[in-house]
């Protein structure tokens, strides 16, 4: 199987972000309507040509942004496991997994008051942008999902089953994981 899935739920955050890139892919539509009026009409202005373009390309790379924090969590397939952050991508293949467990998120090097998941490898900790909803006021880190302690728990439950199904050799063992 080639196709990843997520392995953490759904939530608001997605929601909201899928709702931003609706209403940012209609403005760009928009403003992409409104661009093409001027040369089909036989108007060409030079300074309104720049400043169009300069608009089209905020609004690619905000989308671009959205997007990455809409797709943001922990993806599994029979190769391994994918931690999507919205900066960045990183792959580890199941013969080098070890283990998932909770701890602190990072912030500048610093521990933040919500755990998030790790990735246990031969190589070390990965963080992934999934974490446990927290009720102590102190410094948070908003990259990606936040889960209830419930949702976490099984996530991470998850996750333990699809390595083991992977490490004892079982393809597809995920069929037999509650979702």
């Amino acid at each position: 199987m080639r196709r990843w899935r997520r392995i953490n739920p759904w939530g608001a955050a997605q929601a909201v972000t899928g709702l931003m890139l609706l209403v940012g892919s209609t403005m760009a539509v928009a403003v992409v309507v409104a661009a093409s009026r001027g040369p089909a009409e036989g108007r060409i202005d030079a300074s309104a040509a720049l400043g169009l373009t300069g608009a089209l390309l905020f609004l690619g790379l905000c989308l671009t942004f959205v997007l990455r924090m809409y797709l943001a969590g922990i993806y599994v397939n029979d190769e391994g496991v994918r931690l999507r952050h919205v900066f960045r991508t990183r792959t580890v293949r199941w013969s080098e997994v070890t283990g998932f467990e909770a701890r602190p998120a990072l912030l500048l090097g610093g521990p933040t008051g919500r755990d998030a998941c790790w990735v246990l490898t031969t190589d070390g900790a990965f963080e992934s942008a999934v974490q446990r909803r927290s009720r102590t006021a102190s410094l948070r880190k908003n990259n990606g999902p936040v889960l209830s302690a419930d949702d976490f728990a099984r996530m991470l439950a998850r996750l333990d089953a699809e390595r083991a199904a992977h490490r004892y050799g079982q393809r597809g063992g995920s069929a037999s994981v509650s979702r």
